[in-house]
């Protein structure tokens, strides 16, 4: 069976982007993806430069008040 593993080559080593292999001195199948590769984000900033947008921005105490009595007049 085939697994996967993320990895960059690098002076005749592989340095693992993620969790290496359990076991030692393996075959593998090398696949070269591009040439211009960087380093996958990290999974908590991909998902807050995915939520950025949809962060509404601060509000003062002043505004926050003037929202809620707005809200209890309706």
């Amino acid at each position: 069976m085939l697994k996967s593993y993320s990895a960059i080559y690098k002076q005749g080593y592989l340095e693992w982007l993620d969790d290496a292999p359990e076991q030692e001195n393996i075959p593998v199948i090398v696949t070269f993806v591009e040439t211009n590769y960087q380093k996958p984000l990290s999974k908590a900033r991909r998902i807050l430069e995915q939520a950025w947008g949809c962060v509404e921005k601060p509000r003062t105490l002043e505004q926050i008040d003037r929202d809620i009595s707005q809200m209890r007049e309706e």
